[in-house]
């Protein structure tokens, strides 16, 4: 593991290059894959479906896109990081731009269960690759990677609409070019990094030796999976709740831009703040931010107008801020071996996100889309409780050191 990180790790511009591309390949990859939320209301009036198969169809999608992680995060050990994200964004850019010519339910659902290997494949290797080229400032690296792939998930629903109004749902096709362009970048880095040979000089985190902190790992990738829960249920359903409550789809589109754009804002500060705060900062971050959830989200349900959108704006700072907090916060735990932490993080914490789509789609079709929506105030809560278990069950075990102390 420590000749891995060695291998990429670099000084100065080429380390700057190196976590630029990282993070505007996030971009591309997200750019590339949220826009069905506003393709949806098109494929219910064309191909008759229900929110049961909707939620479904994000559940193949996110469920290929997190258990894969490890496996892929072992393979790019082997191939290098970098080719491993250029032919991942290739992949699923391909597949995606394809999904809007597809017109039998069956196969839109093998399509996105397909184009997400290709996410399932680009994020191990991503994070790596962001982490190993931030030197000291971990927190401040991994917000950047984040911020990259959240702004791509908000401009995504913006893309496809610009287009929409003269391409109809063929409008995918438009991700193409863009997925490939980020391939040949990647290609290149991966070529220029082969001709410099291994970094003699580290910069970045390592892995070091050590006893792990098994049980905090599980509460900190339960908490994950809250937030999964929370978010790909409200991404996938706020379209098409705006539309049922007398809005039209240009405004649930724009409100579902207006909440990814927060995440990504949040991606963006939460790591400096976590810097900031020292030792304890990812903690304290993602303690703050999954207790702020449910009460925003509360308001969210039940304002209008600006309330409504400044709340769902602090609901999508929240959520953002604990993506680069959650996956630092696993380093400390499991400091010997980061790369599986990261992946226990970002995959298997995502895994319930399909899942929690799935069961409010469940819960619209026999109910109403927002009694199922108003269920989302549960997920964040469990959360809270997981991060305040991680921090009584580290004070109870003694000779626990967070990894953070040793690498700073």
């Amino acid at each position: 593991m420590v000749t891995q990180w060695n291998n990429i790790t670099r000084t100065g511009s080429q380390a700057a290059r190196a976590l630029f591309l990282a993070g505007f390949s996030h971009f591309t990859l997200e750019l590339c894959q949220n826009f069905l939320p506003v393709l949806y209301p098109l494929l219910i009036a064309s191909m008759g479906l229900h929110y049961t198969q909707i939620g479904f169809i994000a559940l193949i999608g996110t469920l290929t896109g997190s258990i894969l992680q490890p496996f892929f995060g072992f393979l790019s050990d082997r191939l290098g990081p970098e080719r491993v994200c250029a032919l991942s964004v290739l992949w699923l850019g391909l597949l995606m731009g394809l999904v809007g010519l597809v017109t039998h339910y069956w196969l839109l659902v093998v399509l996105v269960g397909l184009a997400s290997v290709g996410s399932a494949a680009y994020h191990p290797p991503g994070a790596v690759i962001a982490t190993a080229n931030s030197g000291a400032r971990r927190g401040a690296g991994m917000s950047l990677f984040s911020v990259g792939g959240n702004l791509g998930a908000a401009l995504s629903p913006l893309w496809i609409t610009l287009w929409m109004g003269g391409l109809g749902a063929s409008s995918t096709l438009t991700i193409m070019p863009i997925a490939l362009v980020v391939c040949l970048l990647l290609y290149w880095q991966a070529r220029q990094q082969a001709a410099r040979g291994p970094g003699s000089q580290s910069s970045g985190v390592q892995p070091i030796p050590g006893k792990g902190y098994l049980p905090g790992l599980i509460l900190i990738v339960i908490g994950a999976m809250t937030r999964s829960w929370f978010q790909v249920s409200l991404s996938t359903y706020l379209p098409a709740w705006i539309q049922g409550n007398g809005g039209t789809l240009a405004q649930g589109s724009h409100l579902l831009s207006i909440f990814l754009f927060a995440i990504g804002a949040g991606s963006l500060i939460g790591g400096f703040i976590s810097d900031r705060l020292g030792v304890n900062g990812p903690w304290w971050v993602v303690f703050a931010c999954t207790a702020l959830l449910s009460p925003a989200y509360w308001m969210f349900l039940h304002t209008a107008s600006a309330l409504q959108m400044l709340a769902l704006i602090c609901v999508g700072i929240a959520v953002g801020c604990t993506y680069p907090t959650n996956i630092l916060l696993a380093h400390d735990a499991w400091p010997h071996r980061m790369a599986l932490a990261s992946g226990m993080v970002m995959g298997i914490g995502w895994a319930p996100g399909g899942l929690g789509a799935s069961f409010t789609g469940y819960v619209a079709d026999h109910a109403s889309l927002t009694t199922s929506l108003q269920f989302l105030i549960i997920p964040p809560l469990l959360g809270t409780l997981s991060i305040i278990a991680y921090r009584l069950f580290e004070h109870w075990r003694p000779g626990f050191v967070l990894s953070r102390n040793t690498v700073e």
